[in-house]
């Protein structure tokens, strides 16, 4: 029995090592399948479930000759990509045979709650084969955090989860306000923490309001508390908004990105840390804007003044009154004032200009109208008093502003009966039928002058186009550059003159283009400029 049992065990020893070839040689057979099995096209998307204010990762790998592709095009839907992709190539020696890989990284915020989709996305290989990655799912959750502009509980939501001090609200100074009255919309950005670069991707589109810009670049920080937390403060963007028809009108989101330092732990913290990508939007505004009561229609909206200065004539030219309007209201959009009652002599209407004066808090427009009378005969002229309807938002009521009535004494008539106005019965006057031959002439002078001057530039415009249509359709900008400059391209790159600087601006794009940098500008219209600059 002994014997039997050590030579039970014999075997069994000796079966070991052919198990382990078996083994070797299974695992060695399914390596050699990995480039037709394993090594294929691939679309992940992680995390798939996320919040409002949370970014995705979007991973594309392509292999073999799908690899060659410089770009890849991503169908989304509730989404927007973040920056550029994070592309990476690899070469591997499988079987025998070399396999290429390439995957692109891109980086994805939701717009809204509710569903998002990535793709389906159809892929086409430097040998024609196509290859269609299927459609991926993704559920975006409402963030509690984005319903709310109030500072200090966004920054306690952003604490209690973990991610960057870096958010943006918007303050309207008003969320109840009559059609046509002033709102102003202030949209600020906070921050505590460390910031290597930021941008705005997104601003709300106002299509309800008449929108009167007031700041449109972004002021000085300032250090201000969130609670027991020191933060900065930027306005990024202050508008005047004027409602436009009433009901509950919705201020969209403004959304910015930024790449924020997240230091490590540890005594050298100040030295290390991670590169990490956020986003964050301002919660939408809702603004309930009143319709205006029953009654006559109005010129303007706002807290308004009126004021005329005196009239004035110059040698026996028009009557000049000027009407100048002041408050916080949509002037650009407001009727002229008129007079009471008719005026004895021909009235022009001119529009002046308009300006608006910020200050903090404070924003009023001023418009200024210039009204050209032509008396119709001279001696004493009265003019009627001049009136604007308005409805003043504070007090609720329809109100009518007024200029009292002038007189100038020893007014001129108008040379012509009426500055050049035809007469009643539509016949022009005898002086002006003596004057036609004579402002023809002329006119046909100054056409003549102008077509001597005008038509040379006009035959070089069109042919400097025609050449730079022809040098971008070559394919090769470079090199028919320089065959037409017929100068030596290292010697205009240390040129230092006007044509110089132009060359140098134009091979730095094309540099910048055959390395496929992203401009953030349309690069081929940028180098059409740039051509025509150098062949100018």
């Amino acid at each position: 029995m002994k014997a039997e049992g050590r030579r039970q065990k014999a075997e069994g020893r000796s079966g070991e090592p052919r198990n382990w070839n078996l083994i070797f040689f299974l695992l060695l057979s399914a390596f050699c399948l990995l480039p037709s099995s394993v090594l294929a096209n691939d679309l992940l998307v992680d995390p798939k479930t996320l919040q409002l204010n949370d970014l995705t990762t979007i991973t594309v790998s392509l292999e073999g000759n799908f690899a060659s592709v410089d770009s890849v095009n991503i169908p989304l839907d509730n989404l927007a990509l973040v920056g550029e992709p994070w592309v990476s190539s690899e070469f591997a020696w499988i079987n025998g045979e070399v396999v290429r890989r390439k995957v692109f990284r891109y980086r994805a915020r939701p717009l809204l709650a509710g569903a998002a989709h990535v793709g389906p996305i159809v892929l086409t290989s430097s040998d024609g084969k196509r290859d269609t990655l299927p459609l991926v799912n993704l559920q975006v959750e409402p963030d509690r955090i984005a319903a709310s502009n109030d500072p200090e509980a966004v920054l306690r939501e952003l604490m209690a989860t973990g991610r960057p001090p870096l958010f943006m609200v918007a303050e309207a100074d008003k969320r109840d306000a009559w059609m046509g009255e002033q709102v102003i919309v202030t949209w600020y950005l906070y921050n505590a923490a460390t910031v290597e670069n930021w941008q705005i991707v997104s601003v709300p589109k106002l299509a309800e309001f008449w929108s009167e810009e007031l700041e449109s670049r972004s002021s000085e920080a300032e250090r201000v508390y969130v609670g027991n937390q020191l933060m900065q403060r930027v306005r990024m963007r202050r508008v005047a908004l004027y409602p436009l028809r009433g009901g509950a009108l919705e201020i969209g989101s403004m959304s910015v990105e930024a790449a924020v330092m997240e230091r490590l732990r540890g005594p050298f913290s100040i030295f290390e840390g991670n590169l990490v990508e956020t986003t964050f939007s301002s919660a939408p505004i809702s603004i309930n804007v009143k319709p205006l009561p029953p009654g006559p229609p109005v010129d303007a909206v706002g807290e308004l003044l009126l004021s005329c200065a005196p009239v004035t004539q110059r040698n026996g030219g028009p009557v000049v009154v000027e009407a100048t309007v002041t408050g916080s209201g949509n002037l650009r959009g407001a009727s002229p004032p008129r007079f009471a009652r008719a005026v004895a002599g021909n009235v022009q209407v001119e529009n002046g200009e308009t300006g608006v004066v910020h200050e903090e808090g404070n924003v009023t427009m001023t418009r200024k109208w210039r009204f050209l009378i032509f008396p119709s005969q001279s001696g004493t002229l009265t003019i009627p008093a001049m009136t604007m309807n308005v409805f003043t938002p504070s007090a609720a009521t329809r109100n009518t502003l007024r200029c009292e009535e002038q007189t100038l004494f020893n007014a001129a008539a108008a040379p012509d009966g009426g500055g050049g106005v035809v007469r009643a019965s539509g016949a022009p006057s005898e002086a002006r039928r003596r004057r036609a031959p004579l402002v023809a002439f002329l006119a046909l002078i100054a056409v003549a002058a102008i077509a001597i001057v005008v038509f040379p530039r006009a035959k070089k415009e069109l042919a400097l186009r025609r050449e730079v249509r022809e040098i971008m359709r070559s394919g090769d900008v470079r090199t028919r550059i320089d065959a037409r400059l017929g100068e030596e391209p290292s010697a205009l790159l240390t040129a230092q003159t006007d044509r110089g600087d132009a060359y140098r601006s134009l091979r730095s794009l094309l540099d910048a283009m055959d390395r496929d940098r992203d401009l953030g500008i349309d690069a081929n219209k940028e180098l059409v400029r740039r051509v025509r600059e150098l062949l100018r």
